[in-house]
């Protein structure tokens, strides 16, 4: 059987853009889909049913290249620009090599596609495109799949907590280091937070486990102290959390993408980045707050979005 691999991107939404094409692709190949990951990321796949198989990043570099190598694939599709990663396919004797022609080291590749603006699913579908595949859907939405098991466990976490799921707003305050600029500050959040649990809401902080510090920051701002869901037991625990909760408030971060892509309705907060190319999806499902400062955007004017979303 034809083995062909997907080189991804670190960040959880980034990886999320390219389900679509790794869908289209285990449809319409009939080939042994591979994808390399983040160890973290990798549980999401397998359950969607869009890889066979993964392949962790994290190793040291000839190691990656030697395991590459000794599956034999025929084709690469990296929606990763980062030279190892070239650097990889390259040297495993992969014979065709598709990324995007904005990629420092594009001479490694045997077929580039252009890339417009940052990271993105339209970017992606281009790719898959240039690959062969013809019926990428133009959306993320019902493609992951949360295992039974999980949605469980976080169902026994809302009960445990005497919360009512439909009542509850998951708020995702936090960002990496690299993307600080997108934070709300937490003074608001916190002035949100008090809002909304005076309209009788109960506002869950959500986020990674590592994260859990920084939420019990916020946690403490607040007057009701809002829970804090930190999931443990990883990637899908958090999916079934964001699925399972009445909205999600947050920025544009990877969390907002996972809930949009869970069926989850959002409340996006938006400074520069530009929601027509990496919103959540589909689009118009949602709700945006956007300036280009995102330190310009009043408190009332999320906790007015949120609202609109409860209104009948």
């Amino acid at each position: 059987m034809e083995k062909i691999v997907f080189f991804h991107m670190n960040q959880l939404g980034d990886l999320l853009f390219s389900l679509p094409v790794l869908k289209a692709a285990k449809q319409e190949t009939g080939a042994k889909i591979y994808s390399v990951v983040k160890p973290a990321l990798a549980p999401l796949l397998i359950s969607s049913g869009v890889a066979d198989a993964t392949i962790e990043k994290g190793v040291s570099f000839f190691r990656f290249v030697k395991i590459i190598k000794s599956e034999k694939f025929s084709k690469a599709v990296l929606f990763s620009e980062s030279p190892s990663s070239l650097s990889a396919a390259f040297l495993a004797g992969i014979s065709k090599r598709f990324g995007f022609n904005t990629a420092s080291l594009n001479f490694l590749l045997t077929n580039k596609t252009a890339r417009t603006g940052v990271p993105s699913l339209f970017n992606n579908k281009n790719l898959g495109a240039a690959f062969g595949l013809k019926n990428i859907q133009s959306d993320y939405t019902s493609i992951i799949k949360i295992p039974k098991e999980n949605s469980e466990r976080v169902r026994e976490w809302f009960k445990n907590k005497n919360l009512d799921s439909k009542k509850v707003i998951a708020v995702s305050a936090g960002a990496s280091k690299k993307r600080q600029s997108k934070r709300l500050d937490n003074g608001k959040w916190a002035e949100i937070i008090d809002a909304l649990s005076a309209k009788g809401f109960s506002c869950v902080l959500s986020g990674a486990a590592f994260e859990k510090e920084s939420m019990a920051e916020l946690s403490l701002m607040c007057k009701n102290r809002p829970e804090i869901f930190a999931a443990e037991n990883g990637i899908l625990d958090s999916a079934a959390f964001l699925q399972e909760a009445a909205l999600f408030a947050g920025i544009d971060s990877g969390a907002m993408h996972l809930a949009a892509a869970a069926g989850a309705k959002c409340v996006g907060v938006f400074g520069n980045t530009d929601p027509l190319q990496v919103g959540p999806m589909p689009l118009e499902k949602h709700s945006i707050v956007k300036k280009d400062n995102v330190a310009d955007i009043k408190a009332s004017e999320v906790i007015s979005a949120i609202l609109k979303n409860f209104e009948f």
